[in-house]
């Protein structure tokens, strides 16, 4: 085997992975996220009419869009799972069939390494460990979350701008799509909240001047696209924000304790690391001037609330009271759930760490500063990628779509915990929750909602599911009034890696929005006539 190298922090780095039968070595890194089951798929095609076991209904119509984390060239052997190029799955639900295509998302980093044949950028988010030919170029991924907004599909990575990619072709277009109106952040998060009752895309950035700064912006997106309601804000630290929760009036913002620090990443190390001595921080922003005023709040004003150190990871949803309360709902990991982000004193988060799903509450009446309550536990399991019927996004919500570890049958005996091997269907007003278990040796990943009726969650839940012994994928497709059993089940020829988020969007709307552009066409040939409001 190679010798090791030694890194930039000064840590040992590891060889590439060996074949011990022959003593061969690759220059792909051995990665817990480039093993196994983990291997990258690099693969750009499509595939027609996907073998479907049972029968998928006929009023599922549209596309469940995923975007994975796959390296394209061998990466940097000190990268993090969350640092690979972007590929998009597009599944096409259409009377009962269903056809799939992936795409790799052309971000500048991705055309610049697949030129060269090998990595040139090199620690997540720190442009000083890059190759000096590549410091100029945007440093993202877009791997992280994919958002139909605009007649747009959005390809999103929290480090920066928005890339816009065709929801048809899955071609990319072009970087920074909403960038003729003078926002002049640097960074867009991967999970905007559409507002269902004022048709808004809800937003922010953080970093939003640049790397360490500690500047936020939050606006929205109107349905075409225009900027309204720009308010920027100090974090109390430059910390991660992933995630956040709109109500009608308010959008929360949910700062993990993680720390960049400009001096660290001249040295070369993480753009992250824990701290243990920051606690979980909720910053509360009014989404317009004005609507936080009958709470006693001055024009511009945003209220700053914490917890203990945790890491509240993914939100479902949010509402307000008439009492001057918010309650939001995250899953919860009680340590770093982020290990190879570790603090700078080298700890690591324990092994035994609790993750669970939680309800937390923030008093408008309480100042700036204000320590917050212990959550209410609603699922006390291990939980992730909550999900809820979002045409109930701002307002009280019943049902909740949700990862857990199902421990009755993590291995068919024991309660040990092998992964997130199952779905649970919860409701916050009778406490009921029922449990979809994805079978042995199998794991889910988040699950997307598809309305059949006005009627809150009633529909499909589809989740894609590793079949790990197999090396395959399925999708389920689970109606809500049977949650136990799936109706059908898609069969993927081959293995994908592990989903980070995404979205199903109606082929209503993407009809509309491909009628949209045979409209703007004529319009502009004849010059004449005006286009439609999405």
């Amino acid at each position: 085997m190679e010798a090791p190298k030694q890194a930039l922090d000064g840590s040992e780095t590891k060889p590439g992975r060996n074949d011990g039968r022959y003593g061969l070595v690759s220059k792909w890194p051995v990665a817990v996220d480039l093993a196994g089951s983990d291997l990258p798929c690099r693969l750009e095609g499509e595939i027609a009419d996907l073998v479907v076991l049972g029968e998928i209904p006929k009023e599922i119509n549209g596309t469940f869009y995923r975007v994975m984390v796959d390296p394209f060239v061998p990466p940097d052997e000190r990268n993090v799972p969350i640092d690979g190029d972007g590929n998009i799955s597009a599944f096409r639900f259409h009377e009962g069939r269903v056809d799939m295509k992936m795409r790799y998302i052309e971000t500048e980093r991705y055309k610049l390494e697949r030129k060269a044949g090998k990595a040139l950028f090199g620690l997540y988010r720190n442009p000083f460990t890059h190759h000096p030919c590549v410091r100029a170029a945007v440093d993202s991924t877009a791997n992280t979350n994919l958002v139909y907004w605009a007649g747009q599909l959005l390809a999103l990575k929290e480090v920066a701008l928005p890339y816009a990619v065709d929801p048809d072709t899955l071609d990319t277009i072009k970087y920074d799509p909403f960038g003729d109106q003078g926002v002049r952040s640097k960074t867009f998060t991967a999970h905007p909240k559409v507002d269902p009752v004022t048709n808004e895309l809800v937003v922010f950035g953080y970093e939003a001047k640049g790397l360490a700064t500690d500047d936020i912006v939050t606006y929205a997106l109107d349905a075409q696209g225009r900027k309204t309601e720009e308010l920027w804000l100090k974090s109390p630290w430059c910390g991660f924000i992933h995630d956040c929760a709109i109500t009608t009036n308010f959008i929360v913002l949910f700062i993990w304790p993680f720390e960049a620090k400009m001096e660290r990443l001249k040295q070369g190390k993480q753009h992250w690391a824990w701290n243990y001595e920051r606690p979980a921080t909720f910053i509360v922003v009014p989404r317009r001037l004005g609507s936080a005023a009958k709470y006693g709040w001055k024009n511009g004003e945003h209220r700053v609330y914490s917890w203990k150190n945790c890491m509240p990871v993914h939100t479902a949803g949010a509402w307000e009271t008439e009492d001057g309360k918010i309650y939001a709902e995250s899953s919860r990991v009680h340590d770093n759930a982020f290990p190879f982000f570790p603090s700078e004193d080298g700890r690591m988060p324990s092994p035994e760490t609790k993750a669970d799903f939680v309800r937390w509450e923030f008093d408008l009446s309480k100042p700036t500063g204000t320590t917050i309550p212990d959550p209410s536990v609603v699922l006390d399991l291990p939980s992730e990628f909550p999900r809820i019927d979002e045409r109930f996004f701002t307002i009280k919500y019943e049902w909740i779509f949700l990862n857990v570890f199902i421990p009755g049958n993590s291995d068919g005996s024991k309660n040990i915990f092998q992964g997130l091997n199952g779905l649970a269907m919860h409701n916050n007003s009778t406490g009921e929750t029922r449990y979809f278990y994805a079978g042995d040796n199998s794991l889910c990943q988040e699950p997307i909602f598809v309305p059949r009726s006005e009627a809150e969650a009633d529909g499909w839940v589809m989740t894609l599911i590793e079949r790990k012994a197999e090396s395959r994928c399925d999708i389920a497709i689970i109606d809500t009034r049977n949650f136990e059993k799936p109706v059908a089940i898609v069969q993927l020829p081959f293995h994908v890696k592990a989903q980070v988020h995404g979205n199903w969007v109606p082929g209503s709307m993407l009809n509309k929005a491909k009628s949209l552009v045979r409209q703007y066409e004529e319009v502009v040939v004849s010059g004449k006539g005006a286009l439609e409001p999405l």
